[in-house]
């Protein structure tokens, strides 16, 4: 994947295309420069980036992300009906039966959300909301292992 600064359209959204190209807003590096690092530490920027990464791997899974992205797009400017809104599941098998269902969009809004309770998990403060912080991350682990285990390679063939 390639990084780049987000210069045209809506500069305070990242962007995925094609080929791996990801564009990032100014606001998600260091003091707004490009030449410096993303800001990852802060849950939103790492979702963000997660979001686009997730893009990626779903293309290199085979799924048409850009042209079911415009088509979703489309129908928001049309109709009003937002790409990204799901209801999240009650039980982390709930979770990822959904997850799995879900569009293009859906799912990368999903797998930003996990990545964002993960890190908001990771760095809270000792005590009742690391408690109830952990206990959202633990929602997605359903989810984070099928993704991982769809990205493992097959086992090779046994040779006689």
């Amino acid at each position: 994947m390639r990084l780049h600064l987000r210069r045209l359209g809506d500069t305070r959204r990242a962007l995925s295309f094609n080929g791996g190209f990801v564009s990032m807003p100014a606001s998600c590096f260091t003091g707004s420069d490009p030449r410096q690092c993303l800001r990852l530490d802060e849950p939103l920027m790492a979702g963000w980036l997660a979001h686009e990464a997730f893009h990626h791997w779903q293309r290199l899974q085979g799924r048409a992300v850009t042209r079911q992205a415009l088509h979703l797009q489309w129908r928001f400017w049309r109709h009003g009906i937002n790409p990204y809104v799901y209801t999240p599941g009650e039980s982390p098998a709930a979770l990822l039966a959904q997850f799995q269902h879900a569009q293009v969009e859906q799912q990368a809004q999903m797998w930003q959300d996990a990545v964002m309770a993960d890190i908001a998990w990771r760095q809270a403060a000792p005590g009742a909301d690391q408690q109830r912080l952990a206990a959202a991350a633990r929602r997605w682990h359903a989810v984070l292992h099928w993704v991982q285990m769809q990205a493992e390679p097959p086992p090779a063939p046994l040779v006689p």
